[in-house]
């Protein structure tokens, strides 16, 4: 495993990165800077293909070993580099909870010959020849896979072939099992994790067994009951503590708010290394569940590589740089406890992020006046959809599938009706308020009407385009807000139906910014997916902030939007346009 560091180009801000072999190739833009790490992913004579692991510069390019005689890179021993630098969180510290050093075990390398002692937990509703499979597939490339020797923990209960839907599983059965059951239906807002408490009593009893052991690697519902073993470890569950030193974690999600675990979500930030990695084409949820998930791992401990494998462990490939960060990572584990994160844009997107957000005690006043943001941007594909599943309805095809506890999973239930419902809510006005006992105002942005908001490309079936608002779209929306900020008045509130929800949360931004902070921001069926320079921590100070979503929904975490805020965060289910607006009215106090 090689690693080096640009030792040249100091006086030129760093070194020429070209974006092929060949020396007459294209140049980038931007120099990698000196003193920055990279991992080597290929070499030809005197050029090197490299990985941005730390400092500045294109992620990935071409460079020059040497110039005229002088090294520009040398090889580099310890990859980690100094400690990063994060920006400094000054008057937001409060609303930072504090973490506690996690339970380690003493030593590290406790496998045969001095390996690294690893552990595996799979994902639903396979076997143990599938997990062997998993592991083979995603560490086939990695330059230090000897030092791992792997362990594989199959889930306590049983199920049947099928329990998932895949019955291509067949010749790699007959003993498929889970951790727990998604009740009543995967991605409900409500869901519950039968049988967690079962897989946790049985993990207890193989750790004492079995352990401790150096890492522990869960893919889908193994990475949750891991991470939730982790979270019980830190508060003091003496059985779960010392199992393990650091974490691997694919497409995996943190409990809802709404779930009988939520009550039980981490209350402070992990300080216990972890890899978090996921695919945005991810089929089985909706991406932010796993880009929620890292916050509640401590900045300092968390590495963040999103990769393009879909619903399954990334498959590390030697010409990818998503294998260096690995190897890189684990490299440092095998030599300790202490890992420095990279500054691959997979971290620094985050690096200012966490969550649980420390809110102090508020009860804001009642809201004087209520502005009503409809939706800009139409019905989107919700019409295509719609008759797509009327045509299958006429073909006999079932629409849902009601769940039954470790025999089949669940689908959601009445998706016409719920499609339908959102129809309506794009469509929503003011009218809905009608009556209201305080001032009702309609903003309307006709320009809006016209813009491209959506990412039409969408990457996943558990995502609508509606659900993503394009990364440019961000000054524009700054740029409307600073426009129609006229007519709220002091303690007024803001609801945002769809598209427009998006609109309403720039425009509490922009009165945020003008010292005029408005008493509450209700949102109802936002965009999960909003431009990344509006997703920061707190900007919102302590205006409170409100997520009404449909009962029946598959909705993503609206973690963009719970870390806005320094106030009050809820989030809240209604049945119909009347219930969704006589619970926003009972937000205003």
């Amino acid at each position: 495993m090689s690693f080096w560091e640009v030792v040249g180009g100091g006086e030129k801000g760093g070194i020429l990165v070209r974006e092929g072999q060949a020396l007459k190739s294209p140049e980038l833009s931007e120099r990698l800077a000196t003193g920055s790490v990279v991992g080597e992913l290929e070499r030809q004579g005197e050029r090197l293909r490299y990985c941005l692991l730390r400092g500045e510069g294109p992620v990935e390019g071409w460079v020059s070993l040497k110039v005229a005689g002088k090294d520009l890179i040398q090889p580099c021993s310890d990859p980690a580099g100094p400690a990063p630098s994060y920006p400094e969180l000054g008057a937001l510290e409060p609303c930072v909870p504090m973490s506690k050093d996690f339970p380690l075990p003493k030593g590290q390398c406790f496998g045969k010959d001095g390996k690294m002692k690893m552990l595996y937990l799979h994902g639903g509703g396979v076997s143990k020849t599938v997990a062997q499979m998993q592991l083979n597939s995603t560490f086939k490339d990695l330059p230090n896979k000897k030092q791992l020797d792997w362990t594989i923990w199959t889930g306590p209960h049983e199920v049947p072939l099928g329990w998932n839907g895949d019955y291509s599983l067949k010749p790699f059965g007959p003993n498929f099992s889970v951790y727990f059951e998604r009740l009543p239906f995967a991605n409900c807002q409500w869901e519950t994790w039968e049988g967690l408490d079962h897989s946790i009593k049985e993990f207890k009893s193989f750790l004492k067994a079995n352990g401790p052991f150096d890492g522990a690697m869960g893919f889908d519902m193994g990475g949750e009951l891991l991470v939730h073993a982790a979270n019980l470890a830190t508060e003091g569950d003496v059985e779960l503590q010392k199992a393990f030193r650091f974490l691997i974690l694919f497409t995996s999600t943190a409990p809802k708010h709404l779930s009988p675990l939520g009550a039980q979500r981490i209350k402070a930030p992990l300080r216990i290394p972890t890899i978090c990695s996921w695919a945005t084409s991810d089929e089985n949820h909706p991406y932010m569940e796993y880009e929620e998930l890292p916050l509640f791992i401590h900045r300092d401990f968390r590495e963040v590589v999103v990769h393009g494998d879909g619903h399954k462990p990334a498959v590390l490939k030697k010409d990818q740089s998503t294998l260096w960060r690995f190897a890189r990572f684990l490299y440092a584990m095998e030599r300790g406890n202490d890992f420095i994160p990279t500054d691959h844009p997979d971290n620094l997107l985050r690096r200012r992020l966490w969550l649980p957000i420390q809110r102090p005690a508020s009860k804001p006043s009642a809201a004087k006046q209520l502005l009503v943001v409809p939706n800009v941007s139409g019905h989107g594909e919700v019409e295509d959809i719609i008759q797509a599943l009327k045509a299958s309805e006429a073909k006999g095809e079932p629409l849902e599938m009601e769940g039954e506890a470790f025999v089949r999973s669940g689908s959601p239930p009445k998706p016409l009706q719920r499609l339908n419902l959102l129809m309506e809510l794009y469509g929503a006005d003011q009218e809905l308020f009608k009556g209201a006992p305080l001032e009702v105002k309609q903003v309307s942005f006709p320009e809006a009407q016209s813009m491209q908001w959506h990412d039409s490309q969408v990457p996943s079936r558990q995502l609508i385009s509606k659900d993503l608002i394009l990364e440019d779209m961000g000054p524009k929306a700054q740029q409307l807000a600073a426009q129609m900020s006229e007519p709220c008045e002091e303690g007024c509130a803001l609801v945002g139906f769809g598209a427009g929800a998006f609109l309403a949360f720039a425009m509490v931004r922009e009165l945020v910014s003008q010292k005029r902070k408005p008493q509450s921001l209700c949102l109802v069926n936002p965009p999960l997916q909003v431009p990344w320079s509006m997703v920061e921590p707190c900007c919102l100070e302590d205006v409170s902030v409100h997520v009404l979503m449909d009962r029946d929904s598959t909705y993503g975490p609206p973690w963009r939007y719970e870390v806005a805020t320094k106030g009050n965060f809820t989030t809240e289910l209604y049945e119909d346009l009347p219930d969704m607006a006589a619970k926003v009215l009972a937000k205003l106090g």
